[in-house]
């Protein structure tokens, strides 16, 4: 008859409790013992304890660290209630059995974690198999209140259950909420269990097991027994790395069959398993909103300076202009408006291209003349080119028309000449265009003999607000390039050496499709 138990803790947290008979607990690392220590101090079989003659008897199995008690190390004593002895970090007391109210059973939250990782690697027959199908689920649903409905559905399966719920923990409030319900009785709203029980478990994360609620002091004032019907209920922690972000409730209606003991195991085991997801998704959610915030703020702070250059300079051309009105001398306001329409043009072409890249759209695709669109562009850049003392070939050849968004691709052919005029600023060069197609696609090439570009640049060069020219570019030009060729399923990339110059090409395939890799670039 079983007079004694053994209750084992480590640092400071009760780990479990186990009643203590003529058949000896074993104590080890291996899965096979009866109190399964993770610890390298432990060895595989490590002690034994049992009753003999009325007293409760420790023996060390030939362990490799033995066995402390009353701070000595022994091989063999006999224990009387209130004694203690250490293995590894873990310490055991023996105390008198009190007998546990018939209607309750508790499983801490050290204990549940042992048997998530015992019903694991036993193989267990008969509750594995739910494991591995609630792990399927983690790994294929995606939407986290449809998966936490779907493994309300399975364990319906396992259990014997009239109703159910799964509640998370708000991070902001910090307060359960319902994000998963499921019944099989027309019995009202709102969740069966009492807050003292939400709290026992959320709190102090033991997953606990009532076979009659009514005579269970863990729940609230009969009234609100009777009104939900509990009979006997399951109330389990999801359990993450960093503490209970939820609980898993069950309850069997008015139904009189209780649940087993094997179904409070069972799904403590499983709210091991959902609370580890449950916690990814939360941080990936939280993550996701940080990189978010983040982005924007480097996107207000990109667009504030650029606009303060822009502004910079048309405060500079209204000057000329002010001062040109005031003396009468309208011919100095000819120098003074350039300088105010290169800024205008400059705030347009930012405000073009962050509405550009702020939503997805779908080409306008018609045929399009890409020596057509070339030519237009080239026939606008005269002057700009001479100012920049470069010179510019376009040799056209017979091609087929393209079937792409003809504006589009006319910003992109404009966005890359600009960039090959203005990267010959400095010492002048040339800039050549060309196109060509064949049966993969049509392909555009702009060339410059300008100042090249680094290579710790060339890997974020299409990234918005990264830019070569320093207070002169927005870094939204090549972006937007990117993003409308790859509306187009094309390909844009660059090759460049420093003071050499730079080659951008631009792969714009027939149906929208993705260019073979071999046939993109060369």
């Amino acid at each position: 008859m079983v007079q004694y138990e053994l209750v084992v803790h480590k640092g400071g947290l009760e780990f479990g409790r186990f009643g203590i008979g003529e058949h000896a607990l074993t104590i080890g690392r291996s899965t096979e013992a009866d109190i399964v220590l993770v610890d390298n101090a432990v060895s595989r079989t490590h002690a034994r304890v049992y009753t003999e003659a009325g007293c409760v008897v420790l023996e060390d199995l030939g362990s490799r660290n033995g066995i402390y008690f009353n701070g000595h190390l022994t091989r063999m004593a006999r224990l009387s209630a209130r004694d203690s002895f250490q293995i590894g970090d873990y310490m055991f007391a023996v105390e008198p059995l009190v007998p546990m109210n018939s209607s309750a059973s508790t499983i801490s939250y050290h204990q549940g974690t042992l048997l998530y990782e015992q019903m694991v690697s036993t193989k267990d027959g008969d509750r594995l198999p739910i494991l591995y199908r609630a792990a399927h689920l983690l790994g294929s649903v995606f939407d986290m209140d449809a998966l936490l409905l779907q493994i309300l559905n399975l364990i319906f399966e396992a259990v014997s259950a009239r109703r159910g719920f799964i509640l998370t923990i708000d991070a902001e409030t910090r307060t359960p909420e319902i994000r998963a319900s499921h019944t099989l009785d027309n019995v009202g709203e709102g969740p069966p269990l009492s807050r003292t029980l939400i709290d026992r478990v959320l709190g102090q994360q033991d997953a606990v097991m009532t076979i009659d609620a009514l005579d269970d002091e863990r729940f609230d004032a009969a009234k609100s027994i009777l009104a939900h019907a509990i009979r006997s209920a399951i109330c389990v922690p999801l359990c993450g790395r960093q503490g209970v972000i939820g609980a898993v409730y069950v309850d069997s209606g008015t139904k009189t069959l209780p649940f087993s003991h094997g179904d409070l195991e069972l799904l403590t085991a499983l709210g091991r398993v959902v609370g580890l997801t449950v916690e990814n998704a939360q941080l990936h959610r939280e993550k996701i909103e940080q990189e978010r915030l983040a982005a924007i703020g480097l996107a207000m702070a990109s667009v504030g300076h650029c606009v303060k250059n822009i502004l910079t300079g048309m405060k500079g051309g209204a000057e000329v202009v002010e001062e040109a009105t005031k003396a009468k001398e309208w011919r100095r306001i000819e120098w003074g408006w350039p300088i105010l329409k290169r800024s205008i043009d400059r705030i347009e072409g930012l405000m073009l291209n962050m509405l550009l890249l702020s939503k997805e759209r779908v080409p306008d695709r018609a045929p399009t003349d890409l020596n057509k669109i070339v030519a237009d562009i080239l026939g606008t850049m005269d002057l700009r080119a001479k100012d920049a003392h470069a010179e510019i070939h376009f040799d056209p050849v017979a091609i087929a028309p393209a079937y792409v968004d003809g504006t589009e691709v006319y910003r992109v052919v404009l966005n890359l000449v600009v960039n090959a005029i203005e990267a010959c600023q400095d010492k002048g060069g040339h800039v050549s265009v060309s196109c060509a197609a064949d049966a993969l696609g049509h392909t555009i090439h702009v060339t410059d003999t300008g100042c090249g570009i680094s290579p710790e640049t060339l890997p974020r060069l299409f990234d918005a607000f990264s830019s070569t020219k320093g207070s002169r570019g927005t870094g939204l030009g090549l972006a937007c390039c990117q993003k409308i060729v790859k509306e187009h399923g094309g390909a844009i990339e660059c090759s460049s050496e420093p003071g050499k110059g730079s080659t951008f090409t631009v792969f714009l395939p027939p149906s929208g499709g993705m260019a073979p890799v071999t046939a993109t670039f060369h």
